[in-house]
């Protein structure tokens, strides 16, 4: 892809000359001579070997129109739904739009920046909660740098090489609030002392972090693809909010313990998807798990799963064509449903012994082979993510099918299909028999093909309900 840099013309202008007709005339000479002179001299400068960020993505703008447009802003605020905490990540698209495997890039670079999104949430709230530790046991003797830091690596290091200095009593300590018995560890040398206390510090406030992620959903999905510059291959932005409220929602998906009036209508669910899903429109922006609320307060969560068959036009067999249309529609619905369990396994895997362990193991192995998964929020969300994959166990009630969709990218001409699930307490209400109705299990689908592209393009949605 080349780039291409004009070159910039320079004109003299708004010069005012108070003289006879006769020397202005031939002033006015010398000023065209001038300005060609430098019109010619700016053509045959070579432009700036450096190349400036708005030539390849107006992501951050894009990012920056996203929220002013909603009233929402970065960090905690009641701007925010639920007053929550918001934070941005972002993930280039690892494949070509040309490329087969572009659609299936596409959402692993989604899930990439939620993955990310999640690491800053654990990451900031494991080092707001490692510095309180640290200044109990070493009475504010980290330096400022430190404790301002937003790396858990940087901090766990630091902790370690202080701490590998202290007092056995006061090691002995700081070990027990740890979580270690000082009395079953042998003797160690310094440098044993250094990562035993970092994999113990890191793996102990990660864990404690842990339990404060429940309640995130992602409330946008923001697009960049084509254009100009080396990454043309776009790059997606989530929009991710952690509050308290959405925390409850996960309590009572996990444990059924609803209030079937409190429910957001899933006919008012169904009227809002139903244009999209009969259009053809390809929700790509939805992803994950959203909390949705109506003006009553009435809420249920919304789950989008999606996935990319790869298919091409003229060189698969029909059976070909029929088992990847069904392997990719398999991927998405259990990725709707897994998102649903993930947002429910949250609100407890804080409080779990084997979560601890199995956190301790994993930085035991970053720390053992040299690898970076604790040293950027990507590796921090992506350790947290394996834990909860393996802890996760919920057994939920009430989830209903109410959208199914297949539509082509107008963007790239990559074919997409996808699942949208729905809980709220009137659902899992009627799956324990609580209360009947009869019209909650009907499903919506739609499915339209559209003109592909491959113009610049960038979209961007936001939340279904009003917050």
């Amino acid at each position: 892809m080349k780039l291409v840099i004009k070159a910039l013309s320079f004109t003299l202008f708004g010069i005012m000359i108070t003289a006879s007709p006769i020397s202005a005339m031939g002033d006015e000479g010398d000023i065209a001579k001038q300005q060609k002179v430098s019109e010619k001299d700016a053509s045959e400068t070579p432009p700036s070997p450096f190349m400036a960020v708005d030539e390849v993505s107006r992501g951050d703008e894009r990012i920056l129109d996203f929220l002013d447009e909603r009233g929402w802003v970065r960090g905690q605020s009641n701007k925010n739904p639920a007053g929550g905490m918001l934070v941005v990540a972002s993930s280039s698209i690892p494949a070509d739009p040309s490329s087969i495997s572009f659609s299936e890039a596409r959402i692993i670079a989604t899930e990439e920046a939620f993955l990310k999104a999640m690491g800053e949430l654990v990451s900031q709230d494991a080092v707001d909660i490692g510095v309180s530790m640290s200044d109990k046991f070493m009475k504010d003797d980290l330096p400022e740098d430190v404790k301002n830091t937003s790396s858990l690596d940087a901090l766990g290091r630091a902790v370690a090489g202080r701490a590998a200095q202290m007092t056995v009593s006061s090691l002995d300590a700081m070990l027990s609030e740890l979580g270690v018995d000082p009395d079953t560890m042998p003797e160690l040398s310094v440098a044993e002392r250094k990562n035993l206390i970092y994999d113990e510090f890191v793996s102990n406030t990660t864990w404690q972090a842990m339990g404060k992620l429940s309640g995130v959903g992602i409330f946008g999905v923001i697009e960049e693809v084509g254009g100009d510059g080396p990454v043309n291959n776009g790059r997606v932005s989530v929009v991710v909010v952690k509050s308290d409220q959405f925390s409850e929602f996960g309590r009572q998906l996990r444990t059924g313990d609803v209030a079937p009036g409190q429910a957001m209508p899933l006919e008012a669910i169904r009227k809002r998807l139903e244009p999209q899903l009969r259009e053809g429109e390809p929700m790509l922006g939805y992803f994950g798990v959203q909390p949705v609320m109506d003006e009553q307060g009435r809420y249920g969560l919304l789950a989008f799963g999606t996935s990319g068959p790869q298919l091409v036009r003229g060189s698969m067999e029909e059976f070909e064509i029929t088992a990847e249309l069904e392997s990719a529609r398999e991927k998405a619905q259990m990725m709707a449903d897994g998102w649903l369990a993930q947002f429910a396994s949250l609100t407890v895997q804080g409080q779990k012994e084997s979560t601890r362990r199995s956190i301790k193991q994993q930085v035991k192995e970053t720390r053992g082979n040299g690898r970076s998964e604790i040293k950027t929020s990507e590796g921090i969300g992506r350790m947290v993510n394996n834990v909860l994959e393996s802890e996760a166990n919920a057994r939920l009630q009430g989830i209903q099918t109410v959208g199914k969709w297949n539509a082509v990218d107008p963007t790239t001409g990559h074919p997409y299909l996808g699942y949208v699930k729905y809980w709220s307490p009137a659902t899992s209400a009627k799956a324990q028999g609580l209360t009947p109705d009869k019209d909650e299990s009907q499903d919506l689908s739609g499915s339209a093909e559209q003109e592909s592209g491959t113009e610049e393009s960038s979209r961007s949605t936001g939340s279904f309900g009003t917050w």
